[in-house]
């Protein structure tokens, strides 16, 4: 009876605390708690009496279960620890448990995505898995878009400008919408999966109602798994957009251009990563001493 009296109280507090948030804000730091909240639960710990141990152990399964970056994680630490902030102001809590926790350092290069072959891999597995799976991906894929500009995209936002299909979206920290020239194979997948319905979100729970970003992302981890990938999200999906379109060849300006990076040095900062894994010297020691020992 206690457990649930405890619980009920955390549940409360949380949603106290979201209730001073608003817009993206919100929505972002809704699914960082509820990640603490459900990794508590799972080990049968009052989140308002965790200690560093569970904090600890929050982080660790960020990185290894949900294969965020460190900076995805550093801001998941900022949000839960925030909200310890709150408990305590309010007498929920009586210490942070993230206090005593190391906060995630920051990676000096960014996270480069899939392969080709592992995005064929995941294009198979999410097009034998569902409609709405198949159309999310290649839609992710094909446009980089970032997760929040897709899910808000309605039906309507489908249309053409100048004898190209586009789907209009909203994009991060604009006001405006966008056209973004939609792929054939991307409006393939988005026409099978839409089916009759020509009006509301394009992206729907079994309920109808729209799918939220924690939904589409634990869909696409856990899919990403079955194919063989064990580190995805939908932003290493807009990552891999970014570094497969350099490594065919396309131009830093021409991609900075498609991703909307502000900067030419993100898009840069994707390139130079690449290619440091890939043009790597120890690849000519290795054909220079091995060789010789074939």
């Amino acid at each position: 009876m206690t457990r649930k009296i405890s619980f009920k109280r955390a549940e409360r507090a949380v949603r106290e605390w979201l209730e001073t948030k608003v817009g993206r804000t919100q929505e972002e730091y809704e699914r960082d708690i509820t990640r603490y909240i459900r990794h508590c639960a799972a080990r049968d710990v009052d989140p308002l009496r965790a200690r560093p141990d569970t904090a600890a152990t929050f982080l660790r399964a960020l990185e290894v279960d949900y294969g965020l970056a460190p900076r995805t994680r550093r801001r998941a630490f900022s949000v839960v620890s925030a909200f310890y902030t709150y408990a305590i102001r309010w007498r929920y809590a009586r210490q942070n448990p993230f206090t005593d926790v190391a906060k995630p350092q920051p990676s000096g290069e960014p996270a480069l995505g899939m392969s080709m072959e592992e995005s064929v891999a995941v294009l198979t597995e999410a097009f034998d898995t569902s409609d709405r799976l198949y159309a999310l991906v290649t839609t992710l894929l094909l446009l980089g878009l970032r997760i929040s500009e897709l899910l808000g995209a309605d039906i309507e936002d489908i249309g053409t400008v100048a004898g190209q299909r586009v789907l209009w979206i909203k994009p991060k920290g604009g006001d405006d919408k966008i056209a973004m020239p939609l792929p054939d194979a991307a409006f393939a997948a988005l026409d099978a999966y839409l089916g009759d319905r020509t009006t509301g979100p394009i992206f729907v729970t079994r309920s109808g109602r729209r799918l939220s970003r924690s939904g589409a992302y634990d869909t696409i981890v856990r899919m990403a798994r079955r194919a063989g990938v064990t580190r995805l999200f939908p932003h290493l999906l807009r990552a891999t957009t970014t570094v497969l379109l350099l490594q065919l060849g396309q131009a830093l300006e021409r991609v900075q251009e498609v991703m909307r990076h502000r900067d030419i040095r993100t898009t840069i900062g994707y390139d130079r990563a690449a290619r440091r894994l890939q043009e790597s010297p120890v690849f000519a020691l290795e054909q220079a001493l091995f060789g010789r020992v074939a």
